[in-house]
């Protein structure tokens, strides 16, 4: 199938019309429209890749954004190797890449309101780019940065109310409130910051080497075993599930996992701390490796992709232990 076979004709309008004029001064343009206009519209994109970066660590994978679920401005998009969620009260401006001055633009770019970089989408280069030119021209941001309204609805459920997000988002997931997989977003999302005593609340957690973690992880790629990260930005939690096939060293400390279309770049010097978590779950202990910034800010959760009878790969136990040896 091909993007010129999906049609992008206008939406019915799902935000109140409220539009000031433009600011010439700053490039910005307010829409009519709002941020899930524009969510289903990316639905009708060929694949994209998906980039999220924070100082420290970036991950990018290819994905086709479908089946995307909106509930109190959290959104959510699911795929066979890739979950997303969006916080569309943390999103401010779209924009293109390069700032509009290409005449055959490639790529966009969410930002907050200090410009901050929430996530990034790129045409995969065997994508074709009319949907994404004619999304573009809906939503009158070919040449400008663009702030689309907000929806006039409960907005209890922001990053600034931990406690409201968390039940929205577990009425996505349908799990309980201390569920530490939901937690965790709010780590890796830089909400909360390293809690050992949360972690102990849940299971057992010790601290491990951070000089050890580049080894560890370019096991992993050696290995070629699946692993489930997770990592975000303020307004993105970015999950992949799959495996690094090959790692190498880039300049500095950055270390370079590559895989099927995925990519994840981590500086190590940027690790702070290193924890081994440990809890039950259906089919015995399960591990987790967790990273952090001298902030306490989450770089990643990492942990063995569950299988089908939800067992942890012997492997990956193996490599932890070495961790905590």
């Amino acid at each position: 199938m091909t993007t010129m076979t999906r049609s992008l004709a206008p939406l019915p309008r799902i935000c109140p019309p409220d539009p000031p004029a433009p600011n010439k001064a700053t490039g910005i343009l307010r829409l009519t429209g709002c941020w899930p206009e524009l969510l289903r519209d990316l639905a009708r994109l060929d694949r994209v890749w998906i980039e999220t970066a924070i100082p420290g660590l970036d991950m990018a994978q290819a994905a086709l954004l479908q089946g995307i679920r909106i509930e109190q401005n959290i959104a959510q998009a699911t795929g066979r190797r890739f979950a997303l969620h969006l916080f569309l009260d943390q999103w401010h401006v779209l924009r293109t890449l390069p700032d509009g001055e290409s005449e055959d633009p490639q790529q966009l770019r969410i930002e907050d309101q200090s410009r901050t970089t929430l996530l990034t989408l790129s045409l995969d280069h065997r994508s074709n780019g009319f949907a994404l030119r004619t999304l573009l021209r809906n939503h009158q941001a070919e040449r400008q940065r663009v702030v689309p309204l907000h929806r006039r609805t409960d907005r209890v459920a922001t990053a600034s109310n931990y406690a409201a997000f968390i039940r929205v988002l577990n009425q996505h997931s349908q799990v309980g409130v201390d569920d530490p997989d939901s937690l965790d977003i709010g780590e890796v999302c830089g909400w909360q910051r390293l809690s050992p005593e949360r972690l102990r609340e849940q299971g057992q957690i010790q601290p491990v080497d951070p000089e050890q973690i580049a080894c560890f992880l370019g096991a992993l790629a050696d290995q070629a075993l699946p692993v489930r990260v997770l990592t975000g930005t303020a307004g993105v939690a970015h999950r992949f599930d799959g495996a690094f096939y090959f790692h190498q060293r880039r300049a500095g400390s950055w270390l370079q996992l590559l895989g099927d279309d995925v990519r994840l770049r981590i500086e190590t010097a940027a690790i702070d701390s290193a924890w081994v978590f440990r809890r039950q779950g259906a089919s015995g202990q399960r591990h987790q490796l967790r990273l952090y910034d001298a902030s306490g800010r989450a770089l990643a959760v990492i942990e063995n992709l569950p299988g089908f009878d939800q067992a942890e790969n012997p492997i990956w136990r193996t490599l932890i232990n070495t961790l905590l040896d």
